[in-house]
């Protein structure tokens, strides 16, 4: 009795056309003294920041046979992928990728393609940078959704489970969007699913911990060196990310909690000091290299930053202090303990396990007393959002949100406009 066989869909394709292409490196792993110091005071997972394959081969490369053992991943965003998408277009043949995912579903528009063939090209990235990279251990790649998917719970599922396919040690990277509730279903279900999540866009330690509460996300980031640079601060990137570090601890000890803190957006080498301890770093290739080539500090003198506070040198100046208000700078992180009671409670209610709908989500943070955690801003203020990824201290919107608010839709305003970049490009080639 024959069977007929399986017919593809258009996933099928995309993943087939997004895993990687040759043979893997077989390179020798070598420890940097540096590097293992750092891991030695609590650091699981040390990240390079970039898409770019040559830029990373610089930073890791020792000889033509040997890496650097301790940088196992490198993460992907928008902006990165920007810098070289150009790269993987012309080297391959978009216009075919769209002719083969068409025969699957003759009535996809080149909106409905866009999406598709921006993850393929992820994909792609992931598969070159485990390659050539990984040697024999788990390479770990955050390679984040298109950010139009972020409105589109089912489809976003969908390209995060075929993210995963074509990069078997593929995170999903997916934004926190103070405008979209829906995220935060859209990780929890993913995860739920074994698909690991690296939670991003986030800038404060109460969003830490509604991503480990709500989501059980696998990484979440506070993206310190913007937190300093939008405020013209010394040290409290370093205070947000210790403070959501040591919430996060107590969280862990809670069952069905397991979250990780990314340390981001680092912009010196010595924030990696000030934070020793934090359990992953996400670092630009020029970081790392300087970090790797200075001669200030050595390997013994790293120490475990946990029980550390930086409150009282935050080295913000008065006048943004007296512009923003010392509480509301506080609320970067500072935790309610009411937000996190009412968290753990809500998380384990069935409405909460079976909820779909991110506007219920909205009103049940209302209704606790914590509707400040989302905004939706208008068509002006996202406008005035797209003029830059910190804050416009003189702009309205300033003082509107919570302070993590903004940061995270600054941050997502930036993405977008890489993104409709990309798409632009993309859909030249078709």
């Amino acid at each position: 009795m024959s069977t007929q066989p399986k017919s593809q869909t258009v996933h099928d394709v995309l993943i087939t056309l997004g895993q990687p292409q040759g043979l893997p490196e077989n390179l020798q792993l070598i420890p940097s003294p540096l590097l293992a110091a750092l891991k030695d005071a609590g650091t699981a997972h040390i990240y390079a920041d970039t898409a770019n394959q040559e830029e990373l081969a610089e930073l890791l490369t020792v000889d033509r046979k040997t890496i650097l053992k301790e940088i196992d991943g490198n993460t992907v965003n928008q902006p990165l992928l920007a810098k070289v998408i150009k790269q993987y277009l012309k080297q391959d043949n978009p216009a075919k990728w769209a002719q083969q995912l068409r025969e699957q579903e003759p009535e996809l528009s080149h909106g409905d393609l866009i999406p598709l063939l921006y993850s393929l090209v992820c994909g792609r990235v992931g598969g070159d940078m485990v390659r050539a990279f990984a040697s024999g251990r788990s390479w770990e790649v955050s390679l984040q959704l298109h950010m139009r998917l972020v409105l589109d719970s089912e489809q976003a599922k969908e390209i995060g489970r075929s993210l995963r396919r074509m990069v078997s040690s593929a995170f999903v990277k997916i934004p926190f969007a103070p405008h979209a509730p829906i995220c935060f279903l859209i990780v929890r279900d993913l995860e739920k699913e074994g698909i690991p999540v690296n939670f991003t866009s986030t800038f404060s330690a109460r969003q830490v911990v509604a991503a480990a509460l709500l989501a059980n996300v696998t990484r979440t980031n506070i993206f310190m060196g913007r937190l300093d640079q939008g405020l013209k601060a010394e040290l409290l990137g370093a205070h947000v990310s210790l403070e959501a570090q040591r919430i996060l601890l107590r969280l862990r000890q809670n069952p069905g909690i397991n979250t990780q803190l990314i340390v981001a957006s680092l912009r010196n080498w010595r924030s990696m000091l000030h934070t020793a301890g934090c359990d992953a770093y996400t670092v630009p290739c020029k970081v790392l290299q300087e970090f790797l080539g200075q001669d200030e500090m050595i390997p013994g003198s790293i120490q475990i930053r946990l029980g550390t506070s930086y409150e009282d040198r935050l080295g913000i100046p008065d006048h943004i202090v007296a512009k923003l208000g010392a509480d509301r700078i506080a609320r970067l992180y500072r935790v309610e303990p009411e937000f996190v009671e009412f968290l753990l409670e809500y998380r384990m209610t069935t409405e909460y396990q079976d909820l779909d709908d991110g506007g219920h989500l909205m009103r049940r943070f209302e209704e606790a007393g914590f509707g400040d955690f989302f905004y939706i801003p208008n068509d002006d203020e996202w406008l005035a959002m797209r003029g830059g990824k910190i804050p416009n201290l003189e702009a309205p919107i300033t003082t509107k949100p919570s302070l993590d608010k903004l940061y995270s839709l600054l941050a997502d305003a930036d993405f977008e406009k890489n993104q409709e970049d990309m798409d632009r490009e993309l859909v030249r080639y078709l």
